[in-house]
């Protein structure tokens, strides 16, 4: 594969990495230099041109010397745009992976330029592991097409990649002390347990794929990161196609939610809220205060930046 050198990708490219976290220094300092790499910061580059035939390629660099890995993979032929095409489902599990070890990674992606790509850089101490991680997921990832399935309303793989995840990547549960979610708005603010990223105490900000809304009085949140906020772990949150029915465990506390019934159970104990889950675009969105407040956690809503705070 032809190693990408333009400055103006690379810029790009940081846009993206860094957005979550605003300006990283590592990131930039290698980004200044003008390398793919250094000992600090790698990069993962999988080109999806011929992914219509059935193969795409990897490239991973690594260290100051920019030393290259270059894999070739066999894959279930399909597009490399649109939605789920290979682009999606490598963009959304880079997002998974970096979602899921955020406790001591900094993971950023870029998948839109050039359209046939996903780029992204990987930085911590455990990131040659997440890196062969997601290079060893990639045929899992092209080769499944339910990997993020639409009638779950969420982005999360299958158990078949969970499974490929490092032991530690629930670490992050019960590390936030505050979430705050604007509605309408796509993003998200956090405060850590110490964060290191949290520069001074002040929150960190974060983006989602979806942004919150309110219907009926009623605060809507995303399933993940209300999970996130809760500091509910990965596997503690499940989706059963059939009854249509999410469950949230954390610690003594059960809970499970039918979409479109506004009875929620708690310990097996019929709670009926004044709303009701439901799926829009797609993601299935809960009444936040309910759910939160059956984790006890403290909820509050200020009207005039038409934020909700989520404090545990």
């Amino acid at each position: 594969m032809r190693k990408p050198v333009s400055l103006l990708l690379m810029a790009l490219l940081l846009l993206v990495v860094v957005a979550p976290v605003m300006a990283f220094e590592p990131i930039d300092n290698l980004i200044a230099s003008g390398k793919m790499s250094n000992n600090d910061v790698y990069m993962i580059w999988v080109d999806l041109l011929s992914s219509s035939n059935g193969t795409v390629t990897s490239t991973v660099y690594k260290t100051v010397n920019e030393d290259a890995t270059f894999q070739i993979h066999n894959v279930t032929p399909q597009p490399y745009g649109g939605a789920n095409g290979a682009k999606d489902k490598l963009s959304r599990f880079f997002l998974y992976l970096g979602n899921n070890n955020r406790h001591d990674t900094v993971m950023g992606l870029k998948g839109g330029t050039p359209d046939e790509t996903v780029a992204g850089y990987v930085y911590g101490e455990r990131k040659n592991e997440i890196i062969n991680t997601y290079v060893g997921g990639i045929v899992e990832c092209l080769g499944n097409p339910a990997l993020w399935t639409s009638d779950s309303g969420d982005s999360s793989p299958t158990n078949a990649t969970t499974a490929k995840e490092d032991k530690k990547t629930d670490a992050w549960a019960g590390k936030y002390l505050a979430t705050t979610f604007e509605i309408g708005t796509a993003t998200y603010s956090v405060l850590s347990a110490g964060d290191t990223t949290a520069i001074n105490n002040k929150p960190e900000v974060k983006t989602m794929d979806v942004a919150p809304y309110i219907k009926g009085a009623r605060t809507y949140v995303p399933v993940r990161y209300l999970a996130y906020s809760l500091g509910v772990a990965e596997d503690a949150v499940t989706w059963d196609g059939n009854s249509r029915k999410v469950g949230i465990s954390k610690n003594n506390t059960n809970i499970a939610l039918v979409i479109g019934s506004p009875v929620m159970q708690v310990n097996k104990k019929p709670i009926t809220m004044d709303a009701s889950p439901e799926i829009t675009g797609d993601r299935t969105f809960l009444p936040a205060r309910w759910v939160a407040e059956a984790l006890g956690a403290k909820v509050e809503w200020d009207d005039a930046t038409r934020t909700i705070t989520i404090n545990m």
